[in-house]
This record gives structure tokens, sequence and C-alpha cells, in this order.
């Protein structure tokens, strides 16, 4: 496997906005567009929901990029209606209303598999899609995911999560809006792990805002053979108030370190290896 892989991730925000006003797709999509990647992660994604016009937003995405989709819902119901509750992986998905995250993928997928991770008393619920991806005559195992935005508890589900894909053995990702800083990642990640890219994804400002921004949105590597991530892209624009990651990986050989990004004015970031 020597052929440039090219994965992302990026919390789209339901569709809307980087302050929030509206939902427009049109603009989500154009920043897929200029990702172009293989392998894409979403989190905050609206199925049938009022709030976003009742569109199934990971068909719409996939459809419009030409690109296989798989939808995971963590609740279903309409947000704060008395049908409003947790999904419930293995039980099947019912349809209709629901808000979770998905998988989109230019190569064959096999099995997927919604993963509930563990939560404190009323904390919302959350959940890991774990897809194979059939490279030709190799495999990989993909996970898409979006922690709790409580600390404590997304650092135990970041954990429990990579000891679960440790078990399946094999080259894995995992990519996702970790709600956990670079530093806490590098931390937590079991022995293995590689954070492989660096670089602010969270609180987007459109024109270089005052905020500072810190990196919420990761992909992390393992397995025999790891990828070397030679480009890294840091896509910001008026979609989402998170900023879009993606990564080149080639798993011809291993490296170490993790491809930082750096700024251009047209908000798109280009990749530099780390000593």
């Amino acid at each position: 496997m020597t052929a440039p892989l090219q994965v992302a991730t990026w919390n789209i925000f339901g569709g809307r906005t980087w302050d929030g006003a509206r939902v427009d797709l049109d603009l989500t999509l154009a920043t897929l567009w200029r990702l172009g990647a293989d392998l894409v992660a979403l989190q905050e994604v609206d199925r049938d929901l009022p709030r976003s016009g009742r569109v199934d937003q990971a068909r719409l995405l996939g459809e419009a990029l030409g690109m296989a989709w798989r939808f995971a819902p963590a609740l279903l119901g309409t947000p704060g209606g008395p049908d409003w509750r947790p999904a419930e992986p293995g039980s099947g998905d019912p349809g209709g209303a629901a808000y979770g995250i998905a998988l989109l993928s230019r190569l064959p997928l096999g099995a997927v598999e919604t993963v509930l991770l563990s939560r404190r008393g009323d904390e919302e619920p959350r959940v890991a899609q774990v897809a194979e991806v059939v490279m030709g005559n190799s495999r990989l195992t993909v996970t898409g995911t979006h922690l709790s935005a409580v600390p404590s508890s997304g650092a135990g589900q970041l954990r429990a999560l990579l000891r679960r894909l440790d078990g399946l053995g094999g080259r894995r990702l995992l990519l996702g809006d970790l709600n956990l800083c670079w530093p806490l990642v590098r931390v937590l990640a079991l022995p293995g792990w590689r954070p492989l890219v660096h670089g602010g994804t969270f609180r987007n400002r459109p024109g270089g805002g005052r905020w500072p921004r810190v990196q919420l949105d990761h992909v992390l590597a393992a397995g025999r053979g790891g990828p070397l991530p030679h480009r890294a892209r840091v896509v910001g624009g008026p979609a989402s108030d998170h900023l879009a990651v993606g990564v080149d990986l080639d798993w011809g050989r291993a490296t170490p370190g993790a491809a930082r990004t750096r700024t251009g004015r047209s908000g798109r970031r280009t990749g530099r290896r780390r000593p």
C-alpha cells in the first residue's frame, strides 16, 4: 500500500454557518469538495430534523460527492421533544428524525459497526462507527467518533475505544471530534497510537478573528507499518464552527511525527513535517 490515502474529519455543526445563523449545506459541500478526501468522518449530522429543513444530511452529502455513506444516530427524535431519546446500537436504526455521526467513503466499505460509548448521568449519548475499508488486497479499520464535551468522560471514552480497536489488530485509524486538546490526546493515547495532525481546529472565525484556535479534531493511527502523514490540510470557511482536517497518508513507510499545519490567507493550511 504505497499510494496516498486521503482521510478527513469534520464536525459540520448540523450544516450551519460558522456563527450558527442558518443552515447552508451548499457551504458544507464546498468545503468537502476542497478536502477531496477518500474517507471522511463527520460529526453533528442531522437527519429529518425541522431545525435543518428535514434533510438527510449524510445521504445528501454522500450522493453529491459520489461517495458511499453510513449514518449512525446517537439521539433519535426531535431535540427537546417528547420523543428525544438515546439510540440503542444493536437494535437497528428505526429511521426518521435523528442526530449523530457519519462516514463517507470512495473506497468499498465492509461491515460497519455502531458502538455505544459509556457516559455518566444525563450526559449526551456518544457513539462510534467502526468500519472495515477494503483497498485492493489490504484492509484497514477506520473509526469515526464524537466524544463527550466533559473532559473526564471524553478521556475515558477515548481510552476504552482505543482498547477496543487494539483488540481488532491490523492497521487502524481513529478520526473525529474528540473534544480533547492535542496535548491531552498525546498523553491519553495507548501505546502504538500516534496523533498525525497538529493544528488549531475549533473557534472557526472567517477572516482571522481574535479568538484563539484549539485542536479538538484529530486523526490517530496504529498498526504495524504505520502511515507517513506527508501532507495535512486544515480547511476553514463560512461553514461550521470547526475547521475540517485532512491528511494524506502513505503506508509505504512510517514516521514517528505528526504533520503540523500552517495557515495561509485563504484559510487553507498546508502540511509540513515536524522535526
